[in-house]
């Protein structure tokens, strides 16, 4: 049987997780077995299905809301590097790491992941979504050393439009920072080197530690 809120949340009439939560409020309380008049569904199956949907459709709310646009993305134009670096610079614009303080700010930010998700790829995905929770974690614990992490990431965006030979040097000292800081984990280093390697820069760290 079809979820009956994923149609409405994939159309726009249920736009946010308390549409759906009001959605649900609604619907329960004609389906509540305790609302109900006597011999009508008392084993309260129907509440129970109700549920059901209303807990797959929140579990993944972001990828019904979000996939029908899945199109618009893979249509734009560019490369699929492109895409990627469009999407990482809007994220940190979005204020990446962060933990959004409201739900409007939550489906701005979720769908900003999403996008960037997107135009990675599921291999290069996994890995950012790995680096995003040990920079939440240096949010909360050092934020000198999620400064530098950051100012990585703009350096590499920034480096990818103006190549500038300076630019690649610091990276190459920034990267090999993040290596022997113990404070940044793999997840961080793995996805700083990656981004590297799109830009042609990576030859000259494992040189340096031959």
């Amino acid at each position: 049987m079809a979820n009956r809120f994923v149609g409405k949340i994939r159309s726009g009439e249920i736009g946010s997780i308390g549409d759906l939560k009001s959605e649900f409020k609604e619907l329960a309380k004609r389906n509540h077995p305790d609302l109900l008049g006597p011999g009508s569904d008392s084993d309260g199956e129907a509440f129970r299905r109700l549920r059901e949907e209303f807990e797959a459709a929140l579990r993944d709310f972001e990828k019904h809301r979000f996939g029908a646009k899945r199109g618009a993305l893979s249509s734009g134009a560019g490369s699929f590097r492109d895409e990627a670096w469009a999407c990482l610079a809007l994220f940190l614009k979005r204020g990446f790491p962060k933990v959004p303080r409201h739900e409007k700010e939550a489906l701005r930010y979720e769908y900003a992941r999403w996008r960037l998700g997107e135009a990675l790829g599921s291999e290069l995905a996994e890995r950012f979504l790995a680096c995003e929770a040990e920079l939440l974690e240096l949010k909360a614990e050092n934020p000198r050393a999620l400064g530098r992490a950051l100012a990585l990431l703009r350096g590499l965006i920034e480096y990818r439009g103006k190549s500038l030979p300076a630019m690649r040097t610091q990276i190459l000292l920034s990267l090999g920072t993040l290596d022997i800081d113990p404070r940044h984990g793999p997840g961080c280093r793995g996805f700083a080197r990656r981004l590297a390697s799109e830009l042609g820069i990576g030859s000259e760290i494992s040189a340096s530690r031959g």
